[in-house]
């Protein structure tokens, strides 16, 4: 359901690398829309196929120079490498990370990290660490389906016009008009949600 034609090759890479392909369909999706649906969610097409395509996606990505700066600072504070402490899962995804970007020809400094899920089921359920779904719905004029989760303390939820929205405690951010704008405003940089409502 992504349309790959859209999406920066960085964070189709760093899709592909995470397991989605795609054909992919999430074997539980219609158990968890099932499920959504009992939490209260009424399930509409957009919803379900972001599930279906990207449902249970974890991500826990580096900026792709974290380990370098790391390393740098570690240097700076006169740490001899035995001392340096153990960081080898950030080393090995940095280093994977600007392999890809070598290979594809693109600048490291253009991209962020990003930790966020496409766990639509934790969404739902964890639906009460955010503002009021009721007054987030009324706020945007739009129903709201639940996708996933987003550091720190987000959840993401979409709506019947492909618009994705990230609801905080104390706000409501809008962050693309669809799936794939979403992932570039989390990787790219320059690129920003929008404050759409905040609690005074």
């Amino acid at each position: 359901m992504l349309d790959t034609d859209r999406l920066d090759p960085y964070v189709l890479w760093v899709l592909e690398k995470n397991g989605w392909t795609p054909e992919r369909v999430f074997p539980q999706s219609a158990a968890w829309t099932a499920e959504i649906e009992r939490l209260g969610h009424p399930p509409f097409d957009y919803g379900v196929q972001v599930l279906r395509s990207l449902g249970g996606l974890r991500f826990r990505e580096y900026h792709p120079r974290s380990y370098q700066k790391l390393v740098q600072g570690w240097r700076e504070r006169g740490l001899p490498p035995e001392r340096w402490p153990k960081a080898a899962d950030i080393r090995r995804s940095c280093e994977a990370a600007l392999s890809a970007l070598q290979r594809l020809g693109l600048d490291p400094d253009r991209y962020n990290g990003a930790t966020f899920t496409f766990d639509a089921l934790d969404a739902a359920r964890d639906e009460e660490v955010v503002l009021d779904l009721g007054l987030a719905q009324k706020a945007i004029g739009k129903p709201l389906y639940p996708i996933g989760t987003v550091e720190p303390d987000g959840l993401v939820f979409t709506a019947p016009d492909h618009g994705i929205y990230v609801l905080f405690n104390d706000g409501i951010f809008s962050s693309g008009r669809c799936v794939e704008e979403f992932l570039h405003i989390l990787f790219l940089r320059g690129h920003q949600p929008e404050e759409v409502y905040h609690i005074d």
